[in-house]
């Protein structure tokens, strides 16, 4: 297991001892990287991973919505969505949250797959790479296929190029609509309390369908105190639904060790 530290401490709130968030990793190999953007601080565990690219999976989505409403293949958050019942049939795999209706509010929740996978391949290669490119998302790359480079294909991206993505599009720095950066900003919200709103975006998928390991990702921010702190941690598991079990449960204990949400957050 790569060595876990911590980089720098924010200034800004009492965290816990490093000590106990290193704790908090025994046994994983995972990181989490959080920014302080009041203090300009990071706060890093495990260092050489947060620098590792891998598939974002569902993490996606966010840039995703941001292009769909950017260049109106989606005209609003709130627009139903469809695809081609031909080209993605339902599988028996798929959850109930599936089911029924859906706009891009619940479809980013429930992280729809079909319908994102509709969105890419009308908005086409060209669009796709050129916004990714803009938003600096990790290497840009969707030479894997126009529906799929994101489930395991050719885009990586690692945890320190979320969180600078996080920071500028929550920022407003991409010179998009600000209508598209407010509507993406609000369904990704996730909870909010007298104290703090806790945004954010799961990613989980297998990486090798032989072992059937995988990759969970929770990526996001929490505004409190009038400050931003932009996150994102990634982990590996034994499969699917591991990742899928253990991802929030870690992440959201971390957070909230380090001062930032409450124990009980989703």
């Amino acid at each position: 297991m790569k060595n876990i530290f911590l980089l720098f401490l924010f200034t800004s709130i009492a965290l816990a001892g490093g000590s106990q968030l290193e704790m908090l990793l025994e046994g994983q190999d995972a990181t989490m990287v959080i920014y302080d953007e009041n203090e300009q601080n990071y706060l890093i565990l495990n260092e050489g991973r947060a620098t590792e690219r891998f598939s974002p999976f569902s993490t996606h989505k966010v840039p995703h919505s941001l292009i769909a409403l950017e260049t109106g293949l989606v005209p609003n958050i709130d627009s139903l969505l469809s695809w081609d019942q031909d080209r993605y049939p339902k599988q028996d795999w798929w959850p109930k949250s599936w089911e029924g209706s859906h706009n891009l509010r619940s479809a980013i929740k429930v992280s729809l797959v079909p319908a994102y996978r509709e969105m890419a391949r009308q908005a086409g290669e060209e669009t796709m790479r050129t916004y990714l490119k803009k938003f600096q998302f990790g290497n840009s790359d969707v030479s894997s296929g126009l529906d799929s480079y994101w489930l395991n294909g050719s885009l990586k991206i690692s945890a320190m190029e979320q969180v600078k993505f996080m920071e500028r599009f929550f920022n407003h720095q991409f010179r998009l609509k600000l209508s598209t950066t407010l509507a993406v900003r609000e369904i990704m919200v996730r909870e909010e309390t007298d104290v703090y709103t806790f945004s954010h975006k799961t990613g989980t998928g297998t990486i090798d369908q032989e072992t059937e390991k995988a990759i969970a990702w929770l990526v996001g921010y929490i505004e409190r105190d009038k400050n931003v702190y932009f996150f994102a941690f990634n982990m590996d598991a034994e499969n699917f639904n591991e990742a899928v079990e253990k991802r929030m449960e870690l992440a959201t204990e971390i957070l909230a060790k380090a001062g930032l949400i409450d124990k009980k957050s989703p």
